[in-house]
């Protein structure tokens, strides 16, 4: 079974994370936001559409600019939900409207930002 663009970015990212693990405070929520926005980037330009993309660059923003854990997991919350909503949709009609993101490719981002938050929760 070959890997999915989606399945890499996936990848690539949780290793990135990883990495992120070893950092602390605001060092620990750029890095985060980097492996996240990083993650969005490898799925293609047209993978998620501007109406979903757009408030999760804002909640990226958020993020890169947080100074304590309260603001940098509403960030979390804010991508998260920009995320689910899509994710909802894909699972209906099979991809999200305006984009070629499908379900496989936002639940792979969804569980990233899952991990972002466990990371957050115990190193931020």
């Amino acid at each position: 079974m070959a890997i999915t663009q989606a399945g890499i970015a996936a990848r690539n990212a949780e290793a990135d994370l990883a990495k992120c693990g070893s950092n602390t405070g605001t060092a620990l929520y750029g890095c985060v936001a980097t492996a996240l926005n990083n993650a969005c980037q490898q799925l293609g330009r047209n993978a998620i559409p501007p109406s979903v993309k757009q408030p999760f660059d804002n909640a990226i923003y958020r993020l890169r600019r947080a100074v304590d854990k309260v603001q940098a997991l509403s960030a979390l919350a804010q991508a998260r939900a920009a995320i689910s909503g899509a994710l909802q949709q894909a699972r209906t009609i099979g991809h999200v409207e305006g984009g070629t993101a499908d379900a496989q490719d936002l639940a792979a981002i969804s569980a990233l930002i899952g991990h972002a938050v466990q990371l957050v929760q115990s190193k931020g």
